[in-house]
């Protein structure tokens, strides 16, 4: 399997808690991630979090999956980011319908910050996979 290099790969996390915000952060940035962290389910600051970058990746950290926490993905998932969601409480069904709506991958949130590393290194390695398997179908296609 190959490595990803995760230099220069930028990684959006939000999370409202402060305790994981910072644990999650401090892991990834150790790891070599640009990270850039909200706070708050408000789409707007996302624009300017990575200087107008899109991240490679989007991390929501929650408890459960709401009305707020649909929103918010709705609004990722409507500008084609990869989005994975760590969450503690997660009932098959609304997994699944996260799954439905293009959610890239799902886990309970890691009480272990360094498993948020191993977790967003599987989740670029999956989405990586993909964009290759994309390119080789349009290529194929023309």
């Amino acid at each position: 399997m190959k490595s990803h290099t995760n230099s220069g790969t930028r990684i959006l996390l939000i999370e409202r808690q402060l305790h994981w915000r910072e644990a999650f952060a401090r892991a990834l940035q150790s790891a070599g991630f640009t990270v850039c962290t909200l706070d708050t389910y408000t789409y707007l600051p996302l624009l300017d979090c990575l200087k107008g970058e899109d991240p490679d990746l989007v991390v929501l950290g929650c408890v459960s999956i709401r009305s707020e926490e649909q929103q918010l993905i709705a609004q990722i998932l409507t500008r084609k980011h990869h989005l994975v969601v760590l969450c503690v409480s997660l009932p098959w069904q609304v997994m699944r319908s996260l799954f439905l709506q293009g959610v890239d991958d799902i886990a309970d949130k890691p009480s272990n910050p360094a498993d948020v590393v191993h977790f967003v290194n599987q989740a670029l390695e999956a989405t990586e996979t993909y964009n290759r398997a994309r390119v080789v179908e349009s290529s194929s296609i023309a």
